[in-house]
């Protein structure tokens, strides 16, 4: 898989000739995000001074995970390319447990956290490997105290350590104008600074957009991607889950999950249908990459993890289990990033049919099929030369397939369990997937060899 990562992120500038040059980490636009969602507790401990009443015997006991943690995990989380990371709430908590979001005072980091230094630690390490943080307020059980002092206080961690952004959760009980003075005064500390909102309402996007929140959290895909946990299941209402979307000016702007700390694990839905859950999960996963909208991972969905209700849905980070899901997600960044139409595209429902999704993402005239087969099957369909266009040709970069027209019609297969995203490129005489692996692949090991050598070399003459 991990050569399969490296190949395809060759691959991608070729097969995109002429295309927009990369972007920095700071320049993405806010549809270009991709997010990993940290419950602080439950990922990693590094720091053992901050481990009182640790008891990883009780699921509603701390557990010792905590801001050192995670930055000891930073290239763990950017090379699987995700460009912000959320945290749950740090901020002095209920002493009676460990749930983040009993938050009784914001001005102070949780002890068993770590300290403001460590804050800005983590701030800086991010921001040097392009990586922005965003907290989590955790308003959602005081929002009585949502005054002038409340905005003094979350104004003081941009300009104590430089923070990005914030996560308003709940925010149906905050009024408009509240989230507008917030949105404001924030902005003029930061003027990139992002402001989420999480809502349990589904039909008010615009409403919140036009307060002053930058994205929210989409609930509308959640059913639809949890039926991928199934395999042989059609995709509920799938056009109309797009089409609610819409309400919010930008779709692609939208925050899309398929695990959340409300709801029970999709590794728990799988299981329970006696389903292995990585390649129910790789289906799940590629269509949170691909379709309209900004993928938030939340921790431990790239290990599988499990849990009904919460705290269950909460257990403790292993990084030491199988890698096959961080691969698999690391890929599909890699092809994010580098297809603006999965982006910034428009998307067309091309087939929607017993555990087969055929979708199609088109910008500027870059044009990409996203092809998922969560099916117990192989699974074949046609496109057309109306659909694709004239002198075309597919190149898949998961399973590096390329197809080329036959009177006017394209043939595609995609095996069981497999996703597929084509991306489609005038017709050339050249397989680019041989290409590098023939050519490419043996120059670069070529190059290697010669500085391993040379390296040795330069050690003996010592």
């Amino acid at each position: 898989m991990k050569k399969k990562i490296y190949i395809i992120a060759l691959l991608i500038p070729m097969l995109l000739l002429p295309a927009v040059p990369a972007l920095a980490a700071d320049t993405l636009t806010m549809a270009e995000e991709s997010i990993y969602y940290i419950v602080v507790d439950r990922f990693n401990n590094a720091d053992s001074a901050n481990d009182s009443a640790v008891d990883l015997s009780n699921p509603a006991s701390y557990h010792g995970g905590d801001i050192q943690g995670i930055i000891t995990r930073l290239d763990y989380l950017k090379d699987m390319g995700f460009t912000s990371i959320l945290l749950s709430p740090i901020f002095e908590n209920e002493t009676n447990t460990f749930y983040p979001y009993v938050v009784n005072d914001r001005s102070k980091i949780n002890e068993h956290y770590g300290t403001s230094d460590d804050l800005k630690q983590l701030v800086k390490e991010a921001h040097e490997k392009g990586i922005k943080i965003i907290l989590d307020l955790g308003i959602g059980s005081n929002a009585g105290t949502l005054n002038d002092e409340f905005v003094d206080v979350v104004k003081r961690w941009i300009q104590v350590a430089d923070i990005d952004g914030y996560k308003l959760d709940l925010v149906d009980g905050i009024s408009a104008n509240f989230i507008s003075t917030l949105s404001t005064e924030l902005k003029k500390e930061k003027a990139d600074f992002l402001l989420i909102g999480q809502s349990e309402v589904v039909d008010n996007l615009h409403e919140l957009e036009a307060a002053g929140l930058d994205t929210v959290f989409n609930m509308i895909p959640y059913e639809g991607i949890t039926s991928f946990s199934v395999p042989d299941q059609t995709f509920k209402d799938v056009e109309k889950t797009w089409e609610q979307a819409r309400g919010f000016e930008n779709p692609n702007s939208l925050i899309n999950f398929l695990d959340n700390k409300n709801t029970v694990r999709f590794t728990y839905l799988a299981t329970e249908a006696n389903e292995h859950p990585a390649p129910r999960l790789k289906a799940a996963l590629t269509y949170l990459y691909t379709t309209p909208g900004i993928p938030v991972v939340l921790y431990g969905t790239e290990i599988a993890l499990n849990g009904s209700e919460q705290p269950d849905n909460l257990g403790l980070m292993d990084f030491r289990t199988d890698k096959e899901l961080v691969d698999y997600i690391t890929l599909l960044a890699k092809i994010r990033s580098g297809v603006p139409a999965l982006t910034k595209g428009t998307i067309e429902l091309v087939k929607n049919d017993a555990g087969l999704l055929v979708f199609k993402r088109e910008y500027e005239g870059l044009t990409a099929f996203v092809a998922i087969n969560n099916t117990m099957k192989t699974q074949s369909f046609t496109l057309t030369s109306d659909q694709v266009g004239e002198n075309k040709e597919l190149t898949g970069l998961i399973t590096e397939d390329l197809v080329r027209s036959t009177d006017d019609e394209f043939h595609l297969v995609v095996k069981r369990d497999i996703s597929e995203v084509f991306v489609v490129r005038d017709t050339t005489n050249i397989n680019y997937p041989l290409f590098v692996a023939v050519f490419i692949v043996p120059v670069l090991m070529v190059g290697f060899i010669f500085l391993n050598k040379r390296r040795h070399g330069n050690k003996k003459t010592e």
